[in-house]
């Protein structure tokens, strides 16, 4: 690529920091703000969605925006901090603490407390003594309460929950929950899908937690449709270069496509294009250029699948969660009537007409407190043909997967790997869905070399060589 003129980075870098304003982005913006200015006993907020969807966008506005709202030079209302993946799982934290004073320590008082701390000055060293933790967390602490932080805000925060033994993502959680506790400090983490199953690690996640769906755009609807449109329209109408916006509005549902519906990847592939022609000398945006700088077909493959795993998470997740409610509440309701209508007959009846050994409403009987009647939680009772018993020598993984097949046979693999026994099966590509089918467990210990695709955590990935 030719060297780029002052004049041709400058119009790139203006086109770099246009902000677009779509529904989405602003509907976020608001419930995060609101949330910030009134917690309400959360502790954390949870922010998640597909990948280029502009999380990290939104939450770096909101962070500018509260800082330029304050007057007093003395307050900094937010904190946004990267957790980066650690080297150990134990220095999540110690990063954490780092970022955080490092953007507090303009700071007088905050500075000088630094200059006492060994774990700022020598962050590398393998042991570090309990007290040198201590200085850290408490220098933290003062720092968040001395310039009245309102919220801490945590990008790729999947990095902070992802530790080892001896140490849980629930750890993490309890250890943030203890900083806002100490400082009044609301902390927004931000990331992919992952950060969904947050809530069900504990009853405390669930209580002191608030969570946020980012949703990309979906064409096949409507209103959202005429949304992205919206938002292509005003980034092309900011091109640098010579532009028909009329004619490559036209081919809107290919921008869709290439970015699977998400403006960040949107305009990310106009920037990488304009920057590209800007190099060159060149002053039209075409389509062929545009053509030339979209993703390849298997990364928006993955990207796709990535989204769909991670949307269909989200949807049996509150589906499963609302009819185990339903389940709960229906369950204490009955258990509730019938000892309300118990105690209704017996007080309706004449002493004479009780039997003779009924208690009365005012005793209770010892045989009564020991033999409770036990209701079971309502389920269906399989009958017939539809009773299913796994043999022992038969696996119990088997049924529909997340794998779409265009990606399969994008990638030219077949097989794939059962995440129970590791038995590897090449299935055949019908269909708009993949099923694994039912099998032996796998027998020997000699690990798969061949290409193939794995389950990791929520998603498959393909491996192999």
């Amino acid at each position: 690529m030719a060297r780029m003129t002052p004049e041709a980075r400058a119009r790139l870098e203006a086109f770099k920091a246009v902000k677009v304003k779509h529904p989405r982005l602003e509907e976020v913006d608001r419930l995060v703000t609101q949330t910030i200015e009134e917690p309400a006993g959360a502790t954390h907020l949870l922010l998640y969605g597909p990948s280029g969807v502009d999380k990290s966008t939104v939450t770096k506005r909101l962070t500018e925006r509260f800082v330029a709202a304050e007057r007093d030079p003395a307050i900094i209302p937010v904190v946004w901090v990267e957790a980066r993946p650690s080297d150990t799982g134990v220095y999540a934290r110690l990063d954490y603490y780092r970022q955080v004073l490092t953007a507090l320590q303009d700071h007088a008082a905050v500075h000088d407390r630094l200059m006492h701390l060994a774990l700022m000055a020598r962050p590398r060293r393998t042991k570090v003594e309990a007290i040198e933790w201590l200085d850290m967390r408490e220098a933290v602490e003062y720092a968040l309460k001395l310039l009245q932080v309102k919220a801490v805000v945590i990008d790729e925060a999947q990095h902070l929950l992802h530790v080892t033994a001896p140490l849980r993502p629930v750890d993490q959680l309890d250890w943030l929950k203890s900083l806002t506790n100490r400082t009044q400090v609301l902390h927004v983490l931000v990331g992919p899908y992952d950060l969904c199953e947050v809530p069900n690690l504990s009853g405390q996640a669930a209580r002191r937690g608030r969570d946020l769906h980012f949703p990309r755009y979906h064409i096949a609807r409507h209103a959202e449709r005429q949304e992205f449109v919206g938002a292509l329209r005003y980034l092309l109408a900011q091109v640098p270069l010579t532009c028909d916006v009329d004619g490559l509005l036209a081919r809107w549902r290919w921008f869709a496509e290439g970015s699977i519906g998400c403006i960040g990847i949107l305009r990310d592939w106009l920037v990488d294009t304009v920057a590209a022609l800007l190099a060159e000398g060149e002053s039209v945006l075409t389509l062929e250029a545009l053509q030339a700088h979209a993703l390849a077909v298997g990364q928006r493959v993955r990207l796709e699948m990535d989204a769909r795993t991670g949307e269909r998470t989200v949807e049996e997740s509150q589906a499963h969660s609302h009819q185990q409610l339903q389940q709960l509440l229906g369950t204490a309701a009955r258990g509730q009537l019938t000892a309300a209508g118990a105690a209704t007959s017996r007080a309706l009846l004449p002493p004479a007409a009780m039997p003779p050994h009924a208690p009365s409403a005012t005793t209770t009987s010892p045989q009564t407190t020991s033999r409770r009647r036990i209701e079971r939680a309502p389920a269906r009772d399989p009958v017939g043909a539809s009773i299913s018993v796994t043999p022992a020598n038969k696996c119990a993984f088997r049924g529909m997967i997340a794998l779409v097949p265009a990606a399969m046979q994008e990638a030219g693999v077949a097989k794939v790997e059962c995440p129970e026994c590791t038995t590897m099966r090449s299935l055949p590509l019908r269909g708009e869905t993949v099923r694994f089918p039912p099998h032996d467990k796998r027998k020997t210990r000699t690990p798969p070399r061949a290409a193939r695709w794995v389950k990791r955590g929520t998603t498959w990935e393909l491996v192999g060589p």
